[in-house]
């Protein structure tokens, strides 16, 4: 792909590379800063990780590439209980999909879910000598 004007960051944006074939899992593991998996639950998501994990002891990954960051996008509703289950599995990140139909439906399920999230968050943080893998996107 040719893509103008080129990206000003060195060496380039993050690659994040979707798919669950083996040849999407492979490629993520080969070539990708990241994987994203969509409308997974518990059970895909590990086997998902578990399939990214063969392919990244069978094939060569860079060093250069650093570890690769895990993004998913839960299928159905995520509570704090779930983003900690996801979170111990390995995901860093979680994109949560909005399931309102009108403007008040999205924006009572985006209140709800950062009232949740962030307060499971910050409940942890304080019980803890140092603060847990964070549970929002982060910029780049």
């Amino acid at each position: 792909i040719q893509a103008h004007p080129h990206p000003v960051q060195k060496p380039h944006p993050p690659i994040v590379v979707g798919g669950m074939s083996p040849s999407g899992l492979r490629r993520a593991a080969r070539y990708g800063n990241g994987w994203y998996g969509f409308a997974l639950d518990l059970d895909a998501t590990r086997h998902a990780l578990e399939g990214l994990r063969a392919a990244e002891q069978r094939f060569d990954r860079s060093a250069a590439l650093g570890r690769l960051e895990i993004t998913v996008t839960p299928a159905g509703a995520v509570d704090a209980d779930a983003a900690r289950a996801y979170q111990a599995l390995g995901v860093d990140r979680l994109v949560l999909l909005n399931p309102g139909r009108n403007a008040d439906d999205q924006i009572r399920f985006v209140e709800k879910a950062g009232r949740e999230l962030v307060a499971a968050s910050r409940s942890r943080c304080s019980s803890r000598s140092r603060p847990p893998k964070r549970l929002e996107p982060r910029a780049r």
